[in-house]
């Protein structure tokens, strides 16, 4: 009898155990058939993966803000969700004119000039654009120091401009399998 209510309590205690792993969800890789990247310590995890796009895109304004103070503009700027929604807007057609929506060249499309005037001139709590900066890339504070330098005036005015209060950090995913590879993602930094 003592035997069997040992199992039972060391049964009863393995089911309890079970269903508390079930309520926390699975603690394996989320992509258990996706290939080891070299220096992976899980299964289906990219080490360089690590930061979520939330956390990549607060550092692109924490870098823009340290660059504009070592620059001596000391107004910082502050995420926007009106300035990241346009700046969303114009990355999707920055990586439409890249993938050839607007045919060989762009810049002699009318529909891709029409886009990109629509977006430019639109204005966000009463503020007009101060600067675009589109790459394949998060912005690092190396190439926004790069931007102050020898940028064009608007990517100057990101670093430089003291009426420049809001910053929207735009990214969008390119999906077409042929240019994944070479454009996977297209960010674009809007300040007002």
């Amino acid at each position: 009898m003592k035997l069997w209510k040992r199992w039972t309590a060391a049964a009863l205690a393995a089911a309890m155990a079970l269903l508390l792993l079930a309520a926390c969800g699975p603690s394996g890789p989320s992509a258990p058939d996706a290939p080891d990247k070299p220096g992976s310590s899980e299964t289906g995890k990219d080490p360089a993966d690590k930061k979520t796009e939330a956390q990549k895109v607060a550092a692109v304004v924490e870098a823009l803000n340290t660059v504009r103070k070592n620059n001596g503009n000391n107004t910082p700027l502050t995420m926007d969700a009106e300035v990241c929604a346009m700046a969303e807007k114009m990355a999707r057609l920055q990586l439409d004119s890249l993938l050839g929506v607007y045919g060989s060249d762009p810049m002699t499309s009318k529909q891709y000039s029409k886009d990109w005037n629509d977006i430019s001139k639109l204005t966000v709590k009463g503020k007009k654009l101060v600067g675009v900066g589109g790459y394949a890339a998060y912005p690092t504070e190396t190439k926004i120091r790069d931007w102050a330098e020898k940028g064009s005036t608007l990517k100057k005015a990101l670093v430089r401009d003291d009426s420049a209060t809001l910053v929207g950090v735009g990214f969008v995913h390119n999906t077409d399998p042929k240019t994944m590879d070479e454009y996977p993602i297209m960010v674009v930094v809007m300040t007002y």
